[in-house]
């Protein structure tokens, strides 16, 4: 049997990563738990729903930072629980003032809340605003194939 080859390095907003595992830091019992999970993945980057996640909008209560370094982890914070591309580029900013100008940042808006299926149109909508606000920034949009993105809507606003 032959040895597993590595893959090239992942290169995102121009840094390097080893890893190419993304890990979110919701669904764990505590922040204890989310660090151990963490560390135990070997992933670099770490997702963080800013509007769930306590980054230090919420002082006197447990801070995510305090147990993820952002100076060992990028942090890349989402705007998941947003429904509107102006909810998704508030939150966007938000993070961006946590975080020290933080410059990447991952979109998603929200079309129903029972699925969590994205709103393609929306999530679109945010990458522009966020591109033309933030010109320093990368934003990665995260949505799914959809024939939403094909709709005669979509085609206007191209």
């Amino acid at each position: 049997m032959s040895a597993v080859a590595h893959d090239k390095p992942f290169i995102l907003a121009g840094r390097t990563y080893e890893s190419r595992l993304l890990v979110g830091t919701g669904k764990y019992k505590d922040l204890e738990e989310t660090r151990t999970a963490i560390e135990a993945s070997g992933a670099e980057i770490v997702t963080v729903a800013v509007r769930r996640t306590n980054i230090g909008q919420n002082p006197g209560e447990p801070n995510l930072l305090d147990v993820i370094s952002p100076e060992r982890y990028t942090i890349l914070p989402n705007t998941a629980g947003c429904y509107t591309a102006e909810e998704a580029v508030r939150t966007c900013r938000l993070a961006r003032e946590l975080l020290d100008g933080h410059k990447l940042v991952k979109l998603e808006v929200l079309a129903d809340q029972k699925t969590l299926f994205p709103n393609v149109i929306e999530t679109l909508k945010a990458a522009e605003c966020w591109s033309r606000t933030a010109s320093t920034s990368w934003s990665i949009p995260a949505t799914t194939r959809s024939s939403r993105a094909s709709s005669p809507r979509w085609a206007a606003l191209r």
